[in-house]
Order: C-alpha cells, then structure tokens, then sequence
C-alpha cells in the first residue's frame, strides 16, 4: 500500500506492533465485552489489529463471538452498518504507521461518518496515529454531524505516548465547545526495548 514507511525492517515493525498490542488489548478495552477492530488494509496495521484482538481474548476471557476484525475499503459504509448490528460494546479504529498523516485522517473522518450514518450507538476506541492526524479529532468536530454523534457517544477512548516517561497513557475524551481533550485513567510502563522501537519507528513523510 505504500513505499518504504519506517527505517524500520518490517520484521521489527510487526514485533513492535505485537509489544503495543498486547497493551492496548488488556487497557483500551478493559471493562468491553465485545470489541471489534477496523484495519486499514495494510501490513503494519492488520498486525495491530491481530495483536489487539488478541490480547483482548487473553484478558477479556477467551470466548466465541469475542471481538472481530473488519477492513477500511470502499465498502466501509457497508462495514459500518454490519458493525452497528452486531453489537459490539466498542469499535477500535486502528489506522497507524505505514500512510501519511493525511490518508490517516481522511480514512479516520469518513470511518467515524460510515458509523454515524449506520446507527451505531457504542463506544469508540481510537489508536493514537488516527488521533494525531486527526489533529485530536479535530478534523471530524468540524462536521456539526459527525460533532454531536462523537458527544452522545458513551465513551471515547484513545491512548497515547510519553516516551520521556516510558510509558502508554490512556484517556477518556471529554468534549467541550467542539475540541476534544483527554482524561487519563490509567498508564502502562514500557520497556527498554520497546521505547527504542518506538523511537526508531519512523512514519512515512507527507
């Protein structure tokens, strides 16, 4: 789907990807009963999505009917409404580091409009990329319709990075006069390793 993304081996990329998933899976979705997960359709991503999803069957109990894995295509408004009948408590979108910022955005933007239009009514999980292309959502709150779905929402979800600190922070959303902002509930600490990974991992230019 892309050129070149990191001056990371691609070997490394899916092992960094596996550290962040394992994470992400036990506190982005902790207290979900059901969560299904939106992949745009690249490599880095789809190990995300695999990663998350796998850690949520460890900790969540592993079971039938679980979680589900969907891809970002130009069938998303179809997607969309098969994910707002199945039922799941929450929805991750899991768009990262292997497009430009722009193409993030934009497949955050109409992702979050092919939920609105589908009736869907649960939470939203949001990996961090989308939620800096996005520039904190910011490119979805400027639709006065996309705004006032994303504020009835019963909770929005995003986790963050401080590298500094070593750590993943994650957050509830709160808006307010059309921006959002985040409320951290919990953090987890990272490892040597896996800071290092992070650093190195290089998103593509615009």
């Amino acid at each position: 789907m892309s050129g070149k993304a990191s001056l990371l081996p691609l070997s490394e990329e899916l092992y960094l990807r596996s550290l962040t998933g394992r994470l992400v899976g036990e506190h982005l979705f902790d207290g979900y009963r059901r969560v299904a997960a939106i992949a745009y359709p690249d490599r880095i991503c789809a190990a995300m999505a695999a990663a998350v999803v796998t850690s949520y069957t460890y900790y969540a109990g592993y079971r039938d009917g679980l979680g589900a894995v969907f891809v970002y295509d130009e069938n998303i408004d179809e997607t969309a409404r098969a994910i707002a009948s199945a039922g799941f408590d929450a929805v991750y979108i899991a768009f990262g580091g292997e497009q430009r910022l722009s193409t993030v955005s934009e497949a955050t933007v109409k992702t979050l409009r092919a939920l609105a239009s589908a009736g869907y009514r649960g939470a939203l999980a949001v990996h961090v990329r989308a939620w800096l292309a996005t520039k904190q959502l910011s490119a979805a709150l400027s639709d006065p319709g996309l705004r006032q779905w994303l504020e009835s929402l019963p909770e929005v979800r995003v986790f963050t990075a401080d590298l500094s600190s070593r750590r993943f922070v994650f957050s509830r959303v709160r808006f307010a006069e059309g921006k959002a902002s985040l409320a951290p509930y919990r953090e987890a600490l990272l490892t040597d390793e896996h800071v290092d990974l992070l650093r190195r991992s290089i998103p593509p230019p615009e």
